[in-house]
Parts: structure tokens; C-alpha cells; sequence
């Protein structure tokens, strides 16, 4: 009975671990970085559906400098 369930349990837990990835990616980073880069261009940038890979580099790096500058203030 664990031969079969087993690949099943694998599964399901892959399929959880991919969303909880892609919802820290969609969520945290593309939003952090939008948000950023709405405030830092006053509004111009990003533009719908053309920078997305930008808004998500500008998350990553501004949630690293947050996250550096907690350390440095510990």
C-alpha cells in the first residue's frame, strides 16, 4: 500500500511546493517591485504586460537592500 502511495504523496507535495513558489514570486517580489518602481519614477513605470521582468529584478534587489540594512542596523 505505500508503493502506491507514496509517489502519489510526492505529487501532491511538488504541486504545493510549486505554488507556494510562484505565489513568493507573483506576490512578493513582482509586487514589492512594482510598487518601488511606481514610487522611484513617480508613477511612469512599469508599464502594463512589457516590464515584468524588470519589476521583478527591482523586487528581489530592493527586498535584499531591506534586508542588508536590517543587519547592518542588529
Amino acid at each position: 500500500m505505500e508503493d502506491v502511495l507514496e509517489p502519489l504523496g510526492r505529487f501532491i507535495l511538488r504541486i504545493l511546493k510549486w505554488l507556494v513558489v510562484e505565489a513568493i514570486i507573483e506576490f512578493v517580489l513582482k509586487g514589492t517591485g512594482h510598487v518601488v518602481l511606481k514610487l522611484l519614477t513617480f508613477g511612469n513605470y512599469p508599464r502594463t504586460g512589457r516590464d515584468e521582468g524588470r519589476t521583478i529584478a527591482v523586487g528581489f534587489i530592493s527586498l535584499i537592500v531591506v534586508f542588508v540594512c536590517l543587519v547592518l542596523i542588529a
